[in-house]
């Protein structure tokens, strides 16, 4: 395989045994494939004929990388409760990084992914920052809880979900998903009453609710607001 640069296109050459001569786009790279008797200045001369068609590709890949990537921008991103903008850029450096600041959630990625569909990074990336302000918001409720009911479970633990926020089991282990960090520390201290007083109650009868109303008499304010998910 040989890289080949010009003024116009840079290309590289895969060399087979037989076969045609061809060119394609690859990852938004310009990929030649010939046979071995193909002289180098006959694979200069098809890459520039078909020059036209070759930039008219590497346009279609890029715009389409670009709506990939840039899905972000103008993306709004909930921190406990709150809004911030999701802003993605560029620098050169080594590696992704993310910052919250100013109502932004700014995420840095090394220039040479800018040709890649970082989606995938940024998720990473926000399930990470979530995980960290989670482990945080967490400590704090659970300690606020234990105090106030004078009860505590035995062991607890942070730990992703699928559409379920948190649950208590026969245990009396509770397990919380980081992804809590996207509500208000309101609807965090209720999600974190309601296990507490599955260590009392495990089921939703009257007396449970009876017992979350006592600690917290406004509840199904911040429960209206993930009626939707399980917890």
């Amino acid at each position: 395989m040989q890289l080949i640069k010009n003024d116009v296109i840079t290309y590289t050459v895969s060399r087979v045994a037989n076969g045609n001569c061809y060119i394609s786009i690859q990852n938004g790279e310009v990929q030649v494939q010939a046979p071995w008797y193909i002289t180098k200045e006959k694979i200069q001369t098809l890459v520039e004929n078909r020059a036209k068609w070759i930039s008219e590709k590497l346009r279609e890949y890029e715009n389409e990388s670009i709506k990939k990537r840039n899905y972000v921008l103008g993306k709004q991103v909930k921190i406990l409760g709150e809004n911030y903008k999701l802003v993605l850029q560029y620098e050169n450096i080594k590696l992704p990084r993310l910052e919250v600041e100013k109502k932004m959630v700014k995420i840095t990625m090394p220039i040479r992914y800018k040709k890649m569909d970082t989606n995938d990074i940024i998720g990473i990336l926000l399930e990470k920052m979530y995980e960290r302000i989670a482990s945080q918001e967490i400590e704090n409720a659970m300690e606020k809880t234990r105090l106030m009911l004078g009860i505590a479970p035995d062991d607890y633990e942070i730990r992703r979900m699928k559409n379920t926020l948190a649950k208590c089991g026969n245990d009396k282990k509770i397990i919380i998903n980081p992804d809590i960090a996207v509500y208000s520390r309101e609807t965090i201290d209720y999600i974190i009453l309601h296990e507490f007083c599955h260590l009392k109650y495990k089921t939703h009868a009257r007396k449970f609710y009876e017992m979350i109303k006592q600690y917290m008499p406004n509840y199904e304010e911040q429960a209206k607001k993930i009626e939707n998910v399980n917890y």
